[in-house]
């Protein structure tokens, strides 16, 4: 889906949709999320049905909005599962500035180390320019192609 290193380029962060939970269901819409954190010399692959299909869409519109420069209808992102939330904190001289917020199954187990702290809570700053945004929106349409919509 996408790629993104924090606003000082010491944590690398990937989001990928790489199945169904249930992919013989024709009813159910929960999507394999995984996510690869790296800091320093840490790495972490996390896999768990975070989000249904519906907050996909959800999640392209949020950025869909941060695309044209319009504040989407909820600054703070959240969805059904509490692991990954989105939040919008500022724009200013054509850089986005948003925290994803990692937590319970997709909580990395060594602390987060940004603007010379360490945390336990998982709340990852980046900035991202117009190019980046098309490129996020992209990705999640290409994960909703791959895996739409299913029952009602």
């Amino acid at each position: 889906m996408f790629n993104l290193k924090n606003v000082e380029g010491s944590v690398e962060f990937n989001c990928e949709v790489i199945g169904y939970q249930f992919p013989e269901s024709k009813k159910d819409d929960w999507c394999l999320l995984k996510i690869v954190i790296k800091q320093e010399n840490y790495e972490c692959e996390l896999i768990d049905p975070a989000l249904e299909v519906t907050e996909l869409v959800q999640l392209q519109n949020w950025f869909t909005c941060l695309a044209k420069k319009r504040l989407p209808e909820f600054s703070h992102l959240t969805f059904t599962e509490p692991c990954i939330s989105f939040e919008f904190l500022a724009n200013r001289s054509g850089l986005v500035r948003i925290a994803v917020r990692l937590s319970h199954e997709l909580k990395p187990s060594f602390k987060l180390k940004q603007f010379q702290f360490e945390s336990n809570d998982w709340d990852i700053v980046f900035e991202v320019d117009e190019k980046k945004l098309k490129e996020i929106i992209v990705g999640i349409k290409n994960s909703l192609y791959k895996y739409p919509v299913r029952g009602s």
